[in-house]
């Protein structure tokens, strides 16, 4: 009987003992090279989240610990690229590249690279009427008599301006004493009819109705009326906060801004039905006819009077002392309009002015309504029709210097 090679056998033990160990070392590759690009996917899913919910910091932990680790010799960075990796396995971080020479003359580095579409934060700013003011100093008979006198003077300057429209119309919300000429014509207010509609959002605002915080997205549509501080400032896929609207409407009379704040109340005839229980002597949503400051006739909606829009003001500053949380915010606005108007010069003693304008430059039409805190709390409403903004800003300011002289009259000893 023979027995198998004992050299053969050893061979054969041994070839099976080295696949065995080529197939293990195999599997363990595979193994670290599967891992490796586990790693890596995590990571790279893990700066994707970091870059969608803190866009505003992307590029903030990076940008001065990279040149604070620039070095002259390779082993020093091959030492930093294994740290920056032990970092990233523990704290992912966005991987931004760092720019190590100035940008080429032709390059412009815009706003698109940088503009942040989520809303704003909202902040306000609250500002508030006096509580008290001083004692008028002279009789009611007394008054009357300088009350006479200025409305002569602004029959005076409207009858000496005759190619000009001219509407004024006081209000004392202390004493609801009123005065006005020409205050029942009809007017163009444009962008100052922003007050009433921001009174019916608010007050839907207050009533659960509408939320601050409803988004709007800007999408590059063209501003009615060619005004719009959105369409100037930002590019399309900014969004805004309604508050945010209802801001930018009366602050820079921004015509996409109120026309996103019409829809969101529910259009122009659903705000009629609301504020024509205010006041309605012009009905705003109908055809009106008169003639111009040219000479012409004119017919169309979208007038109303200082009449109309003195009651609005006065609605609202009531309205204000009654409930000021629902009207604080419209209030804060008021008081940070930045479109010219020609009355606040005249009132430089004022604790407080809020005011909105509107201005319609094709048809000549500027008005102002201001709700002014100075000696006594007033409104004052001032519409023309004239050549330019500059015309109708010395017109506003004229007219303001008489009420403003008027109401200090009252209060200095005769």
């Amino acid at each position: 009987m023979k027995y198998p090679n004992p050299t053969f056998l050893q061979k054969a033990s041994k070839v099976r003992h080295t696949r065995r160990t080529r197939t293990l070392i195999i599997l363990v590759i595979l193994g670290v090279i599967t891992l490796a690009a586990i790693f890596v996917s995590r990571v790279a899913a893990m700066q994707d989240i970091y870059r969608r919910d803190f866009p505003e910091l992307v590029g903030a932990g990076t940008s001065t610990a990279a040149s604070s680790t620039e070095t002259t010799e390779t082993s020093e960075t091959s030492e930093a690229t294994e740290e920056s990796t032990t970092t990233i396995a523990t704290e992912p971080v966005p991987i931004i590249a760092e720019r190590t020479e100035e940008p080429p003359e032709d390059t412009e580095i815009t706003s698109e690279t940088t503009q942040n579409d989520f809303p704003d934060p909202i902040i306000e700013e609250d500002v508030f009427f006096s509580n008290s003011h001083p004692l008028q100093t002279l009789s009611h008979e007394q008054r009357e008599i300088l009350l006479d006198s200025l409305k002569q003077s602004v029959m005076d300057y409207a009858a000496a301006n005759p190619e000009e429209r001219i509407s004024y119309r006081y209000v004392n919300l202390a004493s609801n004493e009123t005065m006005g000429i020409n205050d029942l014509t009809p007017v163009i207010p444009a962008g100052s009819f922003v007050l009433p509609i921001e009174l019916v959002a608010y007050e839907q605002i207050g009533n659960g109705r509408l939320s601050p915080t409803s988004n709007y997205t800007y999408l590059g549509e063209t501003a009615p009326g060619n005004s719009s501080y959105i369409a100037d400032n930002y590019l399309p896929g900014k969004n805004f906060y309604l508050r945010t609207l209802l801001n930018l409407a009366i602050r820079y009379n921004d015509n996409i801004a109120l026309a996103q704040v019409i829809e969101k109340i529910g259009g122009m005839e659903y705000i009629w039905n609301r504020i024509s229980r205010v006041s309605d002597y012009i009905n705003y949503t109908e055809n009106v006819t008169y003639t111009d400051y040219t000479g012409f006739e004119q017919r169309g909606p979208s007038r109303t009077s200082v009449y109309d829009l003195a009651n609005y003001a006065e609605y609202l500053y009531h309205g204000y002392v009654n409930s000021p949380q629902t009207y604080q915010s419209l209030i804060n606005d008021m008081a940070q309009c930045e479109v010219p108007g020609g009355i606040e010069g005249a009132f430089s003693d004022a604790s407080l002015f809020l005011h909105v304008c509107g201005r319609n430059q094709e048809t000549g039409s500027y008005t102002e309504i201001a709700i002014i805190d100075a000696d006594e709390p007033i409104v004052l409403v001032i519409s023309c029709e004239c050549a330019s903004l500059d015309r109708a800003c010395t017109i506003q300011a004229d007219l303001a210097t008489y009420t403003a002289r008027f109401l200090r009259q009252c209060h200095t000893e005769q």
